[in-house]
């Protein structure tokens, strides 16, 4: 990638702390912490006023007696002393600084406060760049390429799996805590940039690092405010035809004007004409949490339909008609299936079934039928972009547990369709669908309402396939996604 500045604050190999201490109290010192947990392999330099070691690391009275120019320094201290450690951290040759302390701009209604202009003073003369005051910092997935167990943590407390999916925000929380269930989260994170009140460092600086990082694809932003408007308008265009952004926005009511205030000091703007510049620039916007991280999911795994045709094929009609009808309120396609298909698919499903779009096949259990012959179906027919597939349950699971009972076992017949298949079931069910799905450009979703953690859903997504739990979810999802595609087809280069 094109050098940015940026990328120092990632991949430094030494750290400055001041805050920290042996108590495990306060942000500094869980930054400390993560950064023992997520295996750093830099020098770490505690600065104390009255401690001989931090956490096994020796400290130091101040930034001058360090044997070295740290590559980062990280404050975590009352904001009334952060210009004094500026000017110290100025006069020994520190480029790069974090502040994470609160009590600057976003402190209303105190006139006084004159903090952030005097560290920008600062920084100005000694050539400093600083990402805050009042942020967590950064995650960096990739500081070690080659080792995909080590991470620069800052500011998420897990060890996550590597992914190519990157976040820049002006809240902490959003760019930290969203991150506390991994598992529940079907991918990997890239970096995470916490930016806080952007008194140096903004929005726009981490769009134009994201947009060249070769280890991005994705990109995901939380905003409050947007200080360059212009410029991140020009970037958002240039990014979007080439990798996603997913945004959510804060403002537009009276009760978010007051939070933004008092957490950032920013002024947030009105949602209508926010709306319209993301709309017109490609950015995806959502205003929940989860969807956010949805899109990120479903995009990550490359999921991009080419039309907005979709296919409905379920084990149950009541999910097969809400699918239908949500889609069809968000902006969807649920065309009827042709005759010829009808007809086809009738000889692989029993007399109750409905053919039409959705595709009900009414709980048979004929399982190769299900994961594999009516999906390919569907896929090769050239009918629909798009195949929703609820009711991809754990029968195995079910059924070894009938299969387990003597009684039972002998006494009913679908145990003799589980017999049948031989070997890995997702080797037979899953795989081969989704390497079709592949090949035709044709995305399927899977639906099983069982738990993400039970067997069968790990298993889906460890042969690469994107699951949910219910159907409200992934329709909305991909009736935003199939939107960014349209977008992306008409604006790429060479259309």
């Amino acid at each position: 990638m094109n050098y940015h500045f940026l990328h120092d604050f990632l991949y430094p190999n030494s750290i400055a702390f001041y805050g920290a201490n042996n108590k495990g109290t306060g942000i500094a010192s869980f930054q400390v912490i993560n950064l023992i947990l997520s295996k750093y392999r830099g020098k770490v330099f505690p600065i104390h006023l009255n401690l001989d070691s931090v956490m096994g690391y020796k400290a130091y009275r101040s930034i001058s007696e360090l044997p070295e120019v740290p590559d980062l320094v990280i404050i975590y201290l009352p904001p009334k002393i952060v210009p004094e450690i500026f000017r110290e951290c100025g006069e020994k040759g520190v480029k790069r600084i974090i502040i994470v302390s609160g009590g600057f701009r976003e402190m209303i209604g105190d006139r006084k406060n004159i903090y952030t202009e005097q560290i920008s003073q600062i920084a100005e003369k000694y050539g400093i760049r600083f990402i805050g005051p009042n942020c967590l910092g950064f995650y960096n997935n990739w500081i070690y390429p080659e080792d995909d167990t080590v991470a620069l943590n800052t500011s998420i407390w897990e060890k996550l799996k590597r992914g190519k999916f990157s976040i820049a925000s002006q809240s902490g929380t959003l760019s930290s805590h969203i991150w506390f269930d991994p598992e529940y989260i079907d991918m990997g994170l890239s970096r995470s940039l916490s930016i806080g009140n952007e008194a140096n460092i903004d929005i726009v600086d981490c769009l134009e690092y994201l947009k060249e990082d070769d280890k991005t694809e994705v990109i995901g932003l939380y905003i409050e405010e947007i200080k360059r408007g212009k410029r991140f308008f020009e970037l958002a265009t240039e990014i979007s035809p080439n990798k996603p952004i997913i945004a959510i926005y804060l403002g537009g009511t009276e009760a978010a004007e007051r939070a933004v205030r008092s957490h950032t000091g920013s002024i947030a703007g009105n949602s209508k004409i926010y709306s319209a510049v993301f709309k017109k620039a490609g950015i995806i916007k959502t205003e929940l949490v989860e969807e956010f991280l949805d899109i990120a999911m479903v995009l990550s795994k490359g999921v991009l339909p080419k039309g907005r045709r979709v296919g409905v094929i379920t084990n149950s009609g009541g999910p097969g008609a809400m699918i239908a009808n949500h889609a069809e309120k968000v902006g969807l396609k649920i065309p009827e299936f042709s005759e010829s298909l009808q007809v086809k698919l009738k000889s692989m499903t029993s007399h109750t079934a409905s053919t039409r779009n959705p595709l009900d096949s009414t709980f048979d259990m004929n399982l190769i039928n299900y994961y594999i012959n009516l999906p390919k179906a569907v896929m090769k027919s050239g009918e629909v972009d798009l195949i929703f597939m609820y009711g991809v349950f754990g029968y195995h699971d079910v059924l070894g547990k009938y299969l387990n009972n003597e009684r039972i076992a002998h006494s009913i017949d679908m145990t003799q369709e589980f017999l049948k298949i031989k070997g890995n079931l997702e080797d037979i069910l899953i795989r081969p669908t989704l390497k079709l799905s592949k090949r035709l450009s044709i995305p399927i979703i899977y639906i099983n309402p069982e738990n993400y953690s039970s067997p069968w859903s790990i298993s889906i997504k460890e042969c690469g396939g994107t699951l949910f739990q219910f159907w409200d979810r992934p329709v909305r999802v991909m009736a935003k996604i199939c939107e960014y595609a349209a977008y992306k087809q008409k604006n790429s280069i060479g259309n």
